[in-house]
């Protein structure tokens, strides 16, 4: 994996700016009804995450 790669697989916090890769054990995780399950924020709770 390139560097360049390894930077476009990180993910960011939408409300409250917490970044990490998208693969980290860092992020943690909600269940929605409809939607299954969701990357949630650890700062914030947060399900607005975007992949950078």
């Amino acid at each position: 994996m390139t560097s360049e790669t390894a930077e476009r697989t990180r993910s960011r916090c939408m409300p409250c700016g917490f970044e990490a890769p998208a693969d980290s054990d860092r992020w943690t995780v909600a269940d929605h009804p409809s939607l299954g399950t969701l990357t949630a924020c650890p700062e914030c709770g947060s399900t607005n995450v975007v992949s950078l």
